[in-house]
């Protein structure tokens, strides 16, 4: 019967140390932050629309703003009107 308790009692704090070393390992990948992440926070905090939002400003546009600005896709994007039937002679 004392076998059984050592086997099982050797078993949990293997089992334990492995847990603590899995939590340390995925807290280890969070404290490494790339050097691209920081210039996008600085670049975001730096821009007239966050500042309006953090200052109050709750109106739709002024989130509709800072959405945009967080668009990859439309970050040197400018808005052109839609011209149907434009020049067609190339």
């Amino acid at each position: 019967m004392n076998g059984r308790t050592e086997v099982r009692r050797t078993t949990l704090t293997i089992l334990r140390i492995a847990v603590v070393l899995g939590a340390i390992a995925t807290l280890g990948a969070c404290a490494s932050i790339p050097q691209r992440a920081w210039a996008n926070g600085r670049s975001m905090t730096a821009s007239r629309a966050y500042q309006s939002v953090m200052g109050g400003n709750q109106s739709m546009q002024a989130h509709r703003e800072l959405m945009a600005s967080l668009d990859p896709r439309r970050l040197n994007y400018s808005e052109l009107a839609y011209r149907p039937f434009s020049q067609w002679w190339y």
